[in-house]
């Protein structure tokens, strides 16, 4: 377990962990808050959390109106030097997060765009920016609700804005609905024994709290994608193995977000 008392999937590696425990969500220093936003802290019980309201944007494919919100854990007192054509097993630093579990407890309020209303859980990227295109870098995983194009999708945005996706099996069923906690824990990691594979794995905890606020760790694995060299996703073929500057927690398609017990971790690679 850790300090959350949280399951741990996988053993702790080298490197620079984050855990928001008691710290402020608007004031926490590897915390980045898009658009200048804020968060407001709630207790329910013995549950503490924050609520991060969403902000009005357009979508970069169709420019349709939406709202979205987007936490980034950042690494610590460092800048993005690479990007995924250049980088060196790392965007800025070798303490970059790459190999990591990704935890955060969440629940959206006014579901107001079914099809949209979707986590984007985004590791081993950098910056999002119109200005230098490559520098997103990243892959991410998707939990949202049965009205959406998927599920769960295992995504790549190398350059921003363009995405690709692979719609991905479920192991049970489950969605994303308002009002609701959810548990989810992105683990991505070089494959021990192949290392020209990254797994990827989602798990999905949807009772996650017991009546006195502690995590009852019921997490499943929702799907899993295999990211391999050479194979094609739409636009890209490039195995995404580097470390990364940015971890990105990001919804959409709603008015509000409760977080609680947000982590990123560095994890030790085993066999699978």
């Amino acid at each position: 377990m850790d300090v959350d008392d949280v399951v741990k999937f996988y053993p702790d590696a080298p490197g620079a962990p984050f855990h928001l425990g008691d710290a402020d969500l608007n004031a926490d220093g590897r915390l980045v808050l898009e658009q200048e936003g804020s968060a407001s802290a709630h207790d329910e019980g013995p549950l503490h959390f924050w609520t991060v309201a969403a902000y009005a944007f357009e979508y970069s494919e169709g420019g349709d109106a939406g709202k979205t919100a987007r936490v980034h854990i950042q690494s610590e007192g460092a800048s993005q030097r690479f990007d995924w054509q250049t980088q060196m097993g790392f965007l800025a630093g070798p303490d970059d997060l790459g190999d990591q579990e990704f935890t955060a407890y969440v629940r959206v309020h006014g579901i107001f765009d079914p099809e949209h209303a979707v986590f984007e859980l985004k590791v081993r990227g950098g910056q999002h920016t119109d200005d230098h295109p490559p520098l997103a870098s990243c892959t991410l995983m998707t939990f949202a609700t049965s009205a959406a194009p998927g599920v769960s999708r295992f995504g790549k945005e190398l350059d921003h804005p363009l995405y690709d996706y692979v719609n991905l099996p479920l192991r049970f069923n489950t969605e994303l609905f308002e009002n609701r906690w959810y548990g989810l824990k992105l683990v991505s990691v070089v494959d021990s024994e192949r290392p020209d594979r990254v797994i990827n794995r989602l798990y999905v905890d949807d009772d996650p709290f017991s009546a006195d606020g502690t995590p009852n760790n019921g997490f499943r694995l929702l799907t899993e994608y295999i990211d391999r060299a050479g194979v094609n996703t739409g636009r890209y073929d490039t195995l995404v193995d580097w470390r990364g500057v940015l971890t990105t927690l990001r919804v959409d398609g709603v008015d509000s977000v409760d977080i609680a017990l947000l982590s990123a971790r560095p994890i030790a690679s085993l066999a699978n």
